[in-house]
């Protein structure tokens, strides 16, 4: 809980800084690209993603062998594409389909010894589709802030090949999250560039209980299954 306390820390100082340097440096109102005067335009995105994943034990997982369950959290990448839909002066629908590769730890021990050394790094290649509302803040000189939030459609599009059912955590492909953030327009010339952080929690359980998937059925302490993620994201329109 720390690190995710620093990290959002360091985030929010830096969103501070680029808004007073910004707000310091640009004396006059930048046209952006025109983009805010256009009923629909697009963009792209980079992001960063510190991950984990959340679970739930079996009542009796200490008598599968197990004597801690962890997850800590990882660090990754991504990048996406939008739409984005203007609604009214202060009220914009965002279409952001974002490519993001994770690789999210769940470290199992006995002891001090750590049971599932091999497999402990679960690769994710997750295809998400979130549909979001964008709460705009009235624009002063080159910068104004917002509120986003919503939900989001999501499929895992590694292939099943480098899994091990009966060694790794299965997942199910597909799963739904909800999603809520806050971030900063800020104006050019000739583009607009948005730095955003948003918190990511998926809804129900991820857990795969196929009865092929032999570690999740038979050996693995966990019973339910969700991802969290803390992500930082720069756009470009």
């Amino acid at each position: 809980m720390g690190w995710r306390c620093l990290h959002i820390g360091c985030c929010l100082a830096v969103f501070l800084s680029i808004a007073m340097a910004t707000h310091g440096q640009l004396r006059y109102q930048r046209w952006g690209g025109g983009v805010d005067d256009e009923p629909l335009h697009f963009g792209f995105s980079f992001h960063y993603i510190n991950a984990d994943y959340k679970f739930d034990l079996k009542e009796n997982w200490r008598e599968l062998g197990y004597t801690q369950v962890t997850s800590p959290f990882s660090h990754n990448v991504g990048l996406g594409l939008l739409a984005d839909a203007k609604l009214t002066e202060n009220l914009n629908l965002r279409l952001q389909p974002n490519l993001r590769f994770m690789n999210i730890h769940v470290k199992m021990f006995n002891g001090g010894n750590l049971v599932n050394k091999d497999h402990s790094n679960i690769h994710r290649s997750d295809i998400g589709i979130p549909l979001l509302l964008k709460f705009k803040s009235d624009r002063k000189t080159n910068m104004r802030g917002y509120l986003i939030g919503g939900g989001e459609l999501a499929f895992n599009a590694s292939s099943a090949k480098r899994y091990d059912r009966s060694k790794d955590i299965m997942t199910t492909r597909s799963y739904l999250a909800y999603t809520a953030g806050i971030g900063f327009d800020i104006y050019f010339e000739y583009f607009k560039m948005s730095p955003e952080i948003r918190w990511v929690q998926s809804i129900g359980n991820m857990l795969d209980d196929d009865p092929k998937n032999t570690f999740n059925v038979n050996d693995s302490p966990i019973q339910r299954l969700y991802m969290r993620s803390f992500q930082v994201s720069l756009y470009f329109e």
